[in-house]
């Protein structure tokens, strides 16, 4: 007896070719369901379920796979701006469609790909990393991590073995993604600062001290400087907007140097941002002097 074709798409993660359905079920069987809107036809002899994600839909329709920005965000990663137009990457060979809604790439895509729609976490991270601002590829990669999509070894033996456009920047990005970080501002303003040369800030530390215990989102341990992302979602009430005043001011007391940015700084004044961070590395240096010459 022919299984029902709604229950051998979500069997399937919600997506099928038409030979897999037909097979399960029946032509009559699969041409009811799509009258009835329980399925849609995506393309090409593909098949899905209604309410899946529309650039995953708009690829396989056009039989090539969501890539790049638009990957990342199917992935459910965090981005520091989303795409405005869909991303799909097409065979290497394959026709162009006419009047395509996408910015279109043409590359080798594997069976799993061209099948699931979507390209894979690895290849994403590399194709952003590639090609986007270095902030932008960073804050990609370090979520890749964070939602144990991929590990940083496969990064690294990915970007080690490609030797195409922006291999150096994505080996770059890779060697430096950090699953710590918490949110994709933060990795913005990590990547700012790597950019610029300046090491030693880690995602997510925890500083001790008598009567402290707080944990920031970039910390130089030894030169005791912190700095802050502060997204405007963060706070969410004034609780938090309180306590989050009360510890930079605790790290302040305890001898810290702080500096804090909004989303609107790490976005729109890199140049800016640095240029604070190396103020309060002067700064300490500066601190750390005086009190070696008494």
């Amino acid at each position: 007896m022919p299984l029902d074709v709604v229950a051998v798409l979500a069997a399937a993660g919600g997506r099928s070719n038409y030979r897999r359905l037909v097979a399960a079920t029946s032509r009559r069987d699969l041409r009811a369901a799509v009258r009835r809107g329980e399925v849609v036809a995506l393309g090409r002899g593909r098949y899905g379920l209604p309410g899946g994600p529309a650039a995953v839909h708009l690829a396989l329709g056009q039989g090539g796979a969501a890539s790049y920005l638009t990957a990342a965000e199917v992935h459910g990663w965090g981005v520091v701006r989303t795409s405005q137009r869909c991303h799909v990457t097409l065979p290497a060979h394959g026709h162009r469609p006419r009047g395509s809604e996408a910015v279109l790439h043409f590359a080798d895509l594997s069976p799993a790909e061209r099948e699931a729609g979507v390209t894979s976490p690895v290849r994403t991270v590399l194709d952003c990393a590639r090609l986007l601002p270095v902030h932008e590829g960073l804050a990609v990669a370090d979520s890749a991590l964070r939602s144990r999509s991929v590990l940083a070894e496969e990064l690294m033996d990915a970007a080690g073995a490609y030797h195409g456009a922006g291999a150096r920047r994505a080996r770059w990005i890779c060697a430096r993604a950090d699953d710590r970080a918490a949110n994709a501002c933060e990795s913005a303003l990590r990547g700012h600062v790597l950019a610029a040369g300046i090491t030693g800030f880690v995602p997510q530390q925890t500083v001790a001290a008598p009567g402290l215990f707080v944990v920031v989102d970039l910390a130089d341990q030894d030169r005791r400087v912190a700095l802050e992302a502060d997204g405007y979602g963060v706070h969410g009430n004034r609780r938090a907007f309180a306590a989050d005043l009360a510890r930079h001011d605790e790290l302040q007391s305890a001898g810290w140097i702080t500096r804090r940015f909004a989303w609107e700084h790490v976005m729109r004044r890199e140049d800016w941002v640095v240029g604070q961070v190396r103020a309060a590395l002067a700064q300490r240096l500066v601190a750390r002097e005086t009190r070696h010459a008494t």
